[in-house]
């Protein structure tokens, strides 16, 4: 079963992503974004997928910015990333470095379980390039 691990700063959201995919197929992991051990715990959770908010609470891109730390990790260089806002000028902005990094896509806020799911698996059955 694939580990998908959820950052975001919206306890709701958390709650509710991190329901869907356990009920679906996967093994699911929430972590608030916004609390200061967040990358550790994002390590320790060695996610198959990395599911994270653009924003989390703070200006700027913080969430894109940890997705690249955790990549630099050893062993999570090639983790998929999944990018989700509701900020579309924000996505928009970023839109050429997420498509020159491979293993990374972008889902905007609302998306449906089918969405999520369908990027998920896309993300997964994607391989590594070595």
């Amino acid at each position: 079963m694939a580990r998908v691990t959820i950052v975001n700063d919206n306890p709701e959201f958390l709650e509710l992503v991190h329901d869907i995919l356990e009920d679906d197929r996967y093994d699911a992991t929430a972590i608030d974004g916004d609390q200061d051990d967040a990358f550790e715990r994002i390590l320790e959770s060695r996610p198959d997928v990395l599911m994270i908010d653009l924003r989390l609470g703070t200006e700027g891109t913080h969430g894109w910015e940890i997705a690249k730390q955790v990549r630099r990790a050893p062993g999570l260089d090639d983790v998929p990333v999944l990018v989700c806002s509701a900020d579309t000028l924000a996505l928009e902005e970023i839109q050429s470095e997420l498509a020159a990094t491979p293993r990374v896509e972008a889902l905007t806020k609302p998306f449906s379980v089918d969405d999520l799911t369908n990027a998920i698996d896309r993300l997964l059955a994607n391989p590594a390039a070595r």
